[in-house]
């Protein structure tokens, strides 16, 4: 088990609690939200798929889209990336792909599978059979980021160096398609889609975008922003920018980027997207909800998703997969968030990195370093 970091380890806590109700809020009453019932997951069972010789560590964990299949994507060996495929109604490995890369210690590169079950891929190139194993012949897509749309009739990927301007490739899935989109000379950081098939993403301004109008604004390089495009081009750009802010360290350029801007998980049936750690942005209106406040953060009262967050199935809560301490020194809190609200509804213990959510809903996959814990969602 290993620390992601001191400053992140200082994000970590130890108060293990659960809760089975929404707690009222000012002015409700506890009879009103009785009924309102928090998916507390508990404890089913664990998937060990190492044996005496090896020491998988979990890296990443994707259900198949009807829900029978467990994608683990785990490192065993320095720069190489295994997957091993498990059949969850027959409880038994269905079969292990070894990849020449260490796609899984990548934290912009998501294992994805292709709407009928029957490819997985790290979004460019390489493909594989999931139910036997057997390489597949590469998909002509390039760029970095690969990200599925609602239905996975759609990819996206990021073309361009980090820092410097970005294209955003939008590949149809089943003919290659493709639809190339320019990003205004912005340097693209993250990007993924909402749940009306447009594309929210984080951006930094370039060298050819200093002192420029963009979106309204004048762009110091440091400035960040979230902008919301329309590949239909029947909207225009809808855009929130994050002015860069004073650096007053030695030696350190006077401006500094003011916050995270690091798009992860898509709640496609709310319409929101996880941004950074504590935030929630909605993929209409561009409001963004905080959840955990910087000030939380480093009070060490609560576990920031460290190790990965899902969306419940409908889209009310917000599961937060809690990072662990190297050494064990402290339990790992795992939080339940309100979407609507941003409250901390409840905690539950368990796993190290990686989470999925399955596609009725109705269990969390978590990985435990060297195997995976299955979770019920009650």
């Amino acid at each position: 088990m290993k620390c992601y970091s001191t400053v992140f380890a200082l994000t970590i806590f130890g108060i293990v609690g659960m809760c089975n109700h929404a707690s009222a809020a000012p002015g409700e009453s506890s009879s009103v939200l009785a009924s309102v019932v928090v998916p507390t997951p508990t404890f089913q069972k664990t998937i060990s798929f190492g044996d005496f010789f090896s020491r998988p560590f979990v890296e990443e964990i994707v259900y198949s889209p009807d829900g029978r299949y467990l994608a683990i994507v785990y490192h065993s060996a320095y720069m190489q990336s295994d997957i091993v495929i498990w059949d969850l109604q027959l409880d038994k490995k269905q079969s292990h792909i070894h990849c020449p890369f260490d796609y899984g210690n990548m934290s912009d590169v998501h294992l994805l599978w292709s709407r009928d079950g029957k490819v997985i891929s790290f979004g460019a190139k390489r493909q594989w059979d999931p139910l036997t194993g057997a390489s597949l012949p590469d998909n002509p897509a390039i760029g970095r980021s690969a990200r599925l749309n609602k239905d996975g009739s759609k990819m996206l990927t990021i073309i361009g160096a980090i820092g410097e301007p970005s294209y955003i490739y939008i590949y149809d899935t089943k003919s290659w398609a493709l639809q190339k989109l320019y990003v205004d000379g912005l340097a693209v950081k993250k990007a993924a889609w909402t749940s009306e098939d447009k594309i929210m993403v984080g951006v930094s301004g370039t060298i050819q975008t200093l002192n420029k109008n963009i979106d309204g604004r004048s762009l110091v390089r440091p400035d960040v922003g979230l902008r919301l495009l329309d590949p239909s081009g029947k909207t225009p750009t809808k855009a929130v920018w994050f002015p860069a802010v004073p650096d007053d360290r030695p030696r350190y350029f006077p401006w500094k980027q003011a916050v995270d801007v690091d798009l992860t998980v898509t709640n496609f049936a709310g319409n929101q997207i996880a941004l950074g750690i504590g935030r929630i942005i909605n993929g209409k209106t561009l409001d963004i909800l905080t959840y955990y406040s910087l000030e939380d953060i480093e009070s060490d009262k609560v576990s920031p998703g460290l190790g990965g967050m899902v969306f419940s199935l409908d889209g009310r809560y917000l599961f937060i997969k809690g990072g662990a301490w190297f050494d064990g020194r402290k339990p790992v809190v795992n939080s339940v968030i309100d979407t609507s609200n941003g409250k901390q509804v409840a905690q539950f213990g368990g796993g190290d990195r990686g989470i999925a959510i399955s596609p009725n809903g109705k269990q969390l996959a978590i990985g435990n370093v060297h195997s995976v814990q299955i979770f019920n969602i009650q």
